[in-house]
């Protein structure tokens, strides 16, 4: 394996910017509908990059998705349990069978063994390039039957390699190899820093006017923040070029902040719900959390995501709107209660809004009203601006549950 394709184990995303060309990605691409979260009868879920299409396979044991513009191809395959030894194994084979040069390494994805590949391929006649990844189903799922075999195959012609990289890796990382999978780091994202909770350190956190003791590896910060900058990248083509998409794509960002970070804050969410015990209620609780994000440094980013992600924002009392937003409604999920991220264009601001009662200005979403929580300003919860208070001016988004 040559190291300098795996430098220190990591998967470049940060390092390569999307190019000049990114911006015409879309430009000719056909109108296509947004994307939703995929499930398979196999017990997978995919969620990739908005107006990708199903446009080969049989629906069983293959898949095939082609982006908008008909570069990059995402292909999915399963395989009996018995077939292979291993992910190693699967690798090796369809890596033979594809006359592939591959650089490869074995890590620990969801609790079975797997493989992440940079393949270099021909194919009809022209160079590809891209990655794969290769996963061993569990001995047992939670039927207690043998999951399949997983091979996914992300690729593009190798002179569009380094601009598509981005989509690439987000296509892979928006694989769940089961329901529990959708709230942990995708397969990049573990693949880049294993999964270790116990590494985690005993760190200060302030909250209010107290000072917590919460287990914290910034390491988990920094590997948070390259998926921060990666998905954004992949938004803002559809933001330049891609409008009828672009409202799904800026969802679809957040929600894949939200499922980096969700198991991330972890034991912060314990202490906090240990913290705010003593609080009457839900509202309470949740009023207590909205404060003290609102006493969060206000910061932006403008030469990159311009979103500090939710675990380091809550470690370093730093961050935007959005990160804090995100970050309440992943604490409030912790806690059993459901919470949104509002949008919008053109306040260029974001709220977390909440399912709970009591008065206080709500935006309605499918037949809730949703108790707003303003983040950057020091006011109670379910108050906001009255120039912001129009319902059409915002755009939900949901997390999964």
């Amino acid at each position: 394996m040559r190291s300098d394709r795996f430098p220190a184990r990591r998967i470049p995303s940060r390092r390569f910017l999307i190019l000049a060309c990114a911006a015409s990605l879309f430009l000719a691409a056909p109108e296509r509908a947004p994307a939703e979260e995929l499930y398979s009868d196999s017990g997978f879920f995919l969620e990739l990059p908005e107006g990708f299409t199903l446009n080969d396979g049989d629906g069983v044991s293959r898949f095939s998705f082609t982006d908008p513009s008909g570069v990059l191809l995402f292909q999915i395959f399963l395989y009996e349990p018995a077939r292979y030894s291993g992910a190693r194994a699967m690798q090796e084979d369809i890596g033979k069978k594809l006359g592939a040069r591959a650089d490869s390494e074995a890590f620990t994805y969801q609790r079975r063994g797997a493989v992440m590949a940079d393949l270099s391929f021909p194919l009809s006649g022209k160079p590809h390039r891209g990655w794969g990844l290769f996963v061993d189903g569990a001995a047992g799922n939670a039927a207690g039957k043998p999951e399949k075999d997983i091979a996914l195959l992300a690729y593009v012609p190798e002179e569009r390699y380094e601009a598509y990289l981005p989509f690439i890796l987000s296509c892979l990382d928006g694989f769940s190899v089961d329901e529990e999978a959708r709230l942990y780091p995708g397969p990049v994202s573990q693949f880049n820093l294993p999964w270790d909770p116990a590494a985690r350190k005993p760190a200060d956190l302030r909250f209010g006017d107290r000072t917590l003791r919460v287990p914290y590896d910034p390491r988990e910060g920094a590997a948070a923040q390259d998926t921060v900058e990666r998905e954004f990248q992949v938004f803002g083509v559809y933001a330049r070029s891609s409008p009828d998409l672009a409202h799904a794509a800026w969802a679809r960002f957040y929600r894949m902040v939200y499922r980096e970070t969700f198991h991330r804050l972890d034991f912060l969410s314990l202490v906090l719900q240990r913290e705010l015990s003593g609080e009457p209620d839900e509202r309470s609780r949740t009023a207590r959390l909205l404060a003290w994000t609102q006493g969060f440094r206000y910061e932006r980013d403008p030469s990159g995501s311009d979103v500090v992600n939710p675990l380091t924002a809550a470690f370093e009392g730093r961050g935007d709107c959005d990160s804090r937003a995100v970050l309440l409604a992943i604490l409030a999920r912790h806690d059993n209660r459901d919470a949104l991220l509002m949008l919008s264009v053109k306040h260029s601001h974001a709220l977390a809004a909440f399912d709970l009662p009591g008065p206080g200005a709500r935006f309605p979403h499918k037949g809730k009203g949703w108790l707003v929580g303003e983040t950057t300003d020091d006011v109670a919860l379910g108050l906001i601006d009255a120039g912001m208070a129009d319902p059409a001016d915002w755009i939900a988004v949901e997390f999964p549950r």
